[in-house]
């Protein structure tokens, strides 16, 4: 029973990997035609000054970054290298568990996770959502 409890949380944990990784890619390619597309939506944060809508132009950043163009994501946004880092690397990760979760011990492969993605989150988001 322990084994079959182990290996359907092990599929459980793959599962959710994979989706996180094609939610992560849907937004790379989201940002990377967004400069082509056009659904003519209005922010909220038009008009308002960067430190009270820290996450104006991340999508614009985003696409610039894709293009390897750093200084003009900057210039859109100024946390976007480190936002736009989150996401790749949890992209990367994502894919790395997948192919070495079997190779471990899951219980702390799951805990090591967590603890890695929080902090991660943290560094990378702290300057967006606090004042």
């Amino acid at each position: 029973m322990k084994q079959i409890k182990s290996s359907y949380e092990l599929e459980s944990y793959k599962k959710i990997n994979i989706i996180f990784a094609l939610l992560i890619m849907f937004i790379f390619f989201y940002s990377y035609l967004s400069p082509y597309i056009s659904f003519r939506l209005s922010s909220s944060c038009h008009g308002l000054p960067q430190t009270y809508c820290k996450s104006r132009g991340l999508t614009r950043a985003f696409s610039q970054i894709l293009r390897l163009n750093f200084e003009k994501a900057i210039l859109f946004n100024v946390y976007s290298i480190k936002v736009f880092l989150f996401f790749l690397i949890q992209l990367i990760v994502r894919f790395f568990l997948n192919v070495i979760v079997k190779l471990s011990n899951f219980k702390l492969l799951i805990f090591s996770d967590a603890i890695f993605s929080l902090l991660f989150f943290l560094f990378s988001f702290y300057d967006l959502v606090l004042i």
